[in-house]
């Protein structure tokens, strides 16, 4: 999940996001903090929030510190990158592609 600010700073630090999930049968609500990460930017700013074996997003709620405002979306996708926009009342689905990596050359095919 990428959030970015309009109101309140563009980084969307300090955002809390309060996902309300269903897991085997089971309502539970998962609760992310936006930092700044620790040092030499070892957090990433985009959110990873792992569902586990979630079976749907009831609701997504994303608090704004600086503006105060609190957006609310209800029945997300599942396994989906999303961008929130303050103040905007929908999100946007982002195509994110895996990296792909080549395999370590071998000492054999080394020149």
């Amino acid at each position: 999940m990428k959030l970015v600010g309009t109101r309140s700073n563009r980084s969307a630090i300090g955002a809390r996001i309060r996902v309300d999930i269903v897991e085997e049968g089971t309502r539970r609500s998962l609760v992310r903090h936006v930092t700044s990460g620790g040092s030499f930017g070892c957090n990433p700013l985009r959110q990873h929030i792992g569902l586990g074996k979630a079976s749907s997003i009831t609701k997504l709620e994303v608090f704004w510190p600086t503006s105060g405002e609190t957006q609310t979306f209800e029945q997300m996708p599942l396994d989906h990158s999303i961008e929130i926009t303050g103040g905007q009342s929908n999100y946007r689905t982002l195509e994110l592609h895996p990296a792909t990596f080549r395999a370590a050359q071998s000492q054999e095919d080394a020149p």
